[in-house]
């Protein structure tokens, strides 16, 4: 990261990650919409170029928008009977 680069966190639900999706992200112009790719990882950092503070010129550096999976503390019995149902079915073993 350069001096004139800022980061701000973005809170994502497993399934947007999982999907894809448009995220809202704060800049110092405004809010601005990210699409995060299907596949995104927490901690995966995606720059939104020019997004940064300004440099000489018109120049500004970079946003970087790291990426937290956000995880609900509490499940309604639905969204825990769809999770069990993925965790039966879904070949992925995120430790090996």
């Amino acid at each position: 990261m350069k001096e004139h680069d800022l980061e701000t966190d973005i809170l994502l639900a497993p399934w947007e990650a999982a999907l894809g999706a448009k995220a809202n992200v704060p800049t110092l112009e405004g809010t601005v919409s990210m699409t995060v790719p299907a596949g995104t990882q927490g901690g995966q950092r995606l720059r939104l170029r020019g997004k940064g503070l300004p440099l000489r010129g018109d120049a500004r550096g970079d946003l970087y928008a790291i990426i937290k999976i956000a995880v609900p503390k509490t499940l309604t019995p639905r969204e825990r009977e769809l999770f069990e149902e993925l965790a039966r079915h879904s070949p992925f073993k995120p430790r090996g």
